[in-house]
């Protein structure tokens, strides 16, 4: 039953890969931007680093987990570079992205910066379906390979306001196509466009707020909008809530340590009719060290984006 289980989840990404190309959700994106955008590469501080882990509609066999390191650092003028690994497992499908992130920053002003980036790597595929259960007994082969990546995005930003908008994945992605369409690599009909924005407004001398928004578009189907609230206290402990159109609400909790190092953590529970669980954890690790190194580059924002 769990095979089947499993193998049906498979059947559903596919059929949505008929539509467009599947990136994985996460909720606290803020804090791991460089993954959908690569403009974001140097903006935080000299030196980031990002772990994260998802695991999806707890209690579904073969349901989404999601793991992501990424890490990037400022160069002198204006550019700068990082690398993200992405393992993602979807029933018995697994993939591993390894990118490049590079990007050029533009003063605009003393306190505002307009930054480009471009995403490059080469992604690895497996399909286990030799160890699937259908509902008709058929046996299908397993099937692997590789295909590359491109994207670009751009980032207009200040210490208390940040405006993005990226798309991370100009190819088709056959991670989900019969072995005979997955060697074929062919730009996206579909692509998926992320749309961010925050700010930081400070209530008190203890407490400030900062609402942010995150807009994924694609053609043909419905539309994504995360709409999220989070109050900073102290500049160690932060609590917020989010909602997704329109079927999700998560609850966030971190604790920041000497400004530069952040353990955060969210729970996402979907409204959905399906009689299991289909709530999420998702926890991430972050850090920011800052040299003081002298250049075109804002001071750090103390965690805050």
């Amino acid at each position: 039953m769990k095979h089947f289980i499993a193998y049906s989840i498979f059947l559903f990404f596919l059929s949505l890969n008929s539509y467009t190309q599947q990136i994985p959700n996460y909720t606290q994106y803020a804090y791991n931007m460089q993954i959908l955008n690569p403009a974001s590469v140097g903006s935080r501080a000299d030196l980031s680093i990002s772990i994260l882990s998802r695991q999806q509609w707890i209690g579904v066999e073969g349901a989404p987990t999601s793991q992501t390191f990424s890490i990037n650092g400022r160069i002198k003028g204006g550019l700068g570079i990082g690398a993200t690994v992405v393992n993602d497992k979807i029933g018995f499908s697994e993939t591993n992205n390894f990118n490049l992130d590079l990007s050029y920053t533009i003063l605009t002003s003393e306190y505002r910066r307009l930054a480009f980036g471009l995403k490059g790597g080469i992604t690895l595929f497996n399909n286990n379906l030799a160890n699937a259960i259908t509902p008709d007994n058929d046996i299908y082969a397993s099937n692997s390979g590789s295909y590359p990546n491109i994207g670009f995005g751009a980032l207009y930003y200040s210490q208390t306001f940040f405006v993005g908008l990226s798309a991370p994945y100009l190819f088709e992605t056959p991670q989900f196509y019969t072995s005979e369409a997955s060697g074929k690599n062919m730009m996206s009909r579909n692509l998926n466009y992320f749309l961010s924005a925050g700010v930081l407004f400070e209530l008190t001398d203890i407490v400030k707020f900062k609402p942010s928004t995150m807009v994924n578009y694609t053609s043909g189907v419905p539309i994504s909008v995360d709409l999220n609230a989070n109050f900073l206290y102290k500049k160690n402990i932060e609590v917020g809530v989010s909602y997704r159109h329109s079927n999700t609400v998560s609850a966030l909790f971190a604790i920041i340590i000497k400004e530069k190092f952040r353990i955060g953590y969210s729970y996402d529970h979907k409204f959905a009719n399906y009689g299991e669980n289909l709530n999420s954890h998702e926890i991430i690790l972050h850090i920011d060290f800052d040299f003081n190194k002298r250049s075109r580059w804002l001071r750090p924002n103390s965690c805050y984006f």
